[in-house]
């Protein structure tokens, strides 16, 4: 009997030491620690490096373009500091201005302890230099053209952790431009229009969009001719070449301090003696469109774009 119990205790003692032998073998190791996106050097258009310590929480938004940005990725509660110009969406109102037109207020950025600027290339040299003395990180950005937003939405996502919007918001933006792109591409050179697209109107001068602006890119998306090719960028278009090129339409982006609902009544008129001969005028294809769309290239590009191409081509746009 008794060489039957140490038998028996033999036995569970060797499934004791192999259970416990088993149980060492899976005991989990410490989970690594998840790498941390901060400190995050990069480089802003103008090939600055800016160095952000930690994701930004405070942030300031020195143009109305990238106020919207902000918003589309999720940051827009972050922002505590914009432009009197950021009016979209509706809560960038509410958030406090630090800049005007043509004036900051360095002391109302000092104020609200920012840690990240981003300017925009309509910010002075010297306001840029100045505020990079202040040591606040400050990334300046150009908006001009698609790529230059698609490559600024995603780098704001990379700084701000919003990554996976900024992916699938410049995702969104290609697919509805590509779903414009996709009724116009077929038009040859007689099915397109003639178009002075307008940046501004004044008493005193016309600013279309000439060459290498993005009014001239959209142009060419929803299948216009722009008659302001010949000039670069936002060059005045004297009364004289405008008779000229007499085009067929003449798209005019409004409510903005480039040009009031009036100025464009008195060209849709013929108010003035030269422009009453105008195609465009007799024929009452004078257009306002909404005029942020048009000076704000940004995720509203394709909204800018379905609303040229209505204009000019209803018959494709209904």
């Amino acid at each position: 009997m008794l060489a039957r119990d140490k038998i028996v205790f033999v036995l569970l003692a060797a499934v004791v030491v192999t259970v416990c032998g088993c149980s060492s073998t899976v005991t989990p190791s410490p989970a690594p620690e998840p790498m941390s996106l901060y400190p995050m050097t990069v480089s802003d258009y103008y090939d600055c490096t800016v160095t952000i310590a930690h994701a930004p929480e405070r942030i300031v938004s020195l143009s109305p373009v990238n106020t919207e940005i902000l918003f589309d990725l999720g940051a827009g509660g972050r922002i505590v500091g914009n432009t009197d110009y950021c009016d979209y969406p509706a809560g960038a109102k509410n958030i406090t201005h630090v800049s005007g037109f043509n004036a900051i207020s360095y002391e109302k950025i000092i104020a609200i302890c920012p840690d990240l600027i981003v300017a925009e290339d309509i910010v002075s040299e010297e306001a840029i230099a100045r505020l990079r003395e202040t040591g606040i990180p400050l990334v300046e950005l150009k908006n001009n053209n698609l790529s230059m937003i698609r490559e600024n939405i995603l780098l704001i996502g990379k700084i701000t952790d919003t990554e996976a919007n900024a992916t699938a918001l410049v995702a969104g933006i290609d697919r509805d431009v590509e779903s414009i792109r996709s009724k116009t591409a077929g038009l040859n050179d007689s099915q397109k229009p003639t178009v002075l697209l307008l940046a501004g109107l004044t008493k005193k001068a016309i600013y279309p969009y000439g060459t290498g602006t993005y009014g001239d890119e959209l142009l060419t998306l929803t299948g216009g001719r722009n008659v302001a090719s010949g000039l670069t960028g936002y060059q005045v278009m004297s009364n004289e070449a405008i008779i000229k090129a007499d085009p067929d339409f003449i798209v005019v982006p409004v409510n903005t301090p480039m040009c009031t609902m009036s100025a464009y009544e008195n060209l849709k008129n013929g108010s003035e003696p030269w422009m009453k001969d105008l195609k465009a005028v007799r024929a009452g294809k004078v257009i306002a469109v909404e005029g942020s769309l048009f000076l704000r290239p940004g995720p509203r590009t394709p909204e800018a774009g379905l609303a040229l191409a209505r204009a000019i081509h209803p018959e494709l746009f209904q």
